[in-house]
C-alpha cells in the first residue's frame, strides 16, 4: 500500500516570528508525511533564514500557522525545522481531500 508514502507540503513565502519580535518573511520548503513509528503525521522543512538550533518560533503560511523548532543550519545558511504543532498547510490525511469548490465544474 503506497497511499501515505509521498509527502505533502508547501513551498513559498512564510512568516517567521520568534518570541515577541516582528515577523520576518522568508522562503520555505515544508513537507508532511505519516510516520508509522510515531503513529502520526510529522512535518519538517527548510526556511531561508538563519536561526540558532533549538529556537522555537511560529511559522505562518497562507493556510495557517504552527509552532516549529530550528534543528540545524545547512551549508547554504538555511535553517532546518521540525514541526511541533499541526502542519501550517493542508494535509490530506488530516484534512481529507482538498476543497474542490473553487475549481470550475464540467457542467
Amino acid at each position: 500500500m503506497t497511499e501515505h508514502e509521498d509527502p505533502e507540503g508547501y513551498e513559498g513565502e512564510v512568516t517567521v516570528a520568534v518570541g515577541g519580535t516582528e515577523p520576518l518573511t522568508a522562503h520555505a520548503a515544508l513537507a508532511a508525511r505519516f510516520d508509522p513509528l510515531a503513529g502520526h503525521v510529522v512535518w519538517t522543512g527548510r526556511v531561508a533564514t538563519g536561526l540558532p538550533p533549538r529556537t522555537r518560533f511560529v511559522i505562518g503560511t497562507p493556510h495557517g500557522s504552527a509552532l516549529a523548532e530550528a534543528t540545524e543550519r545547512d551549508v547554504w545558511g538555511n535553517t532546518r525545522v521540525t514541526g511541533l504543532d499541526r502542519p501550517p498547510f493542508p494535509v490530506e490525511l488530516l484534512d481529507g481531500r482538498p476543497d474542490e469548490a473553487g475549481e470550475p465544474s464540467g457542467s
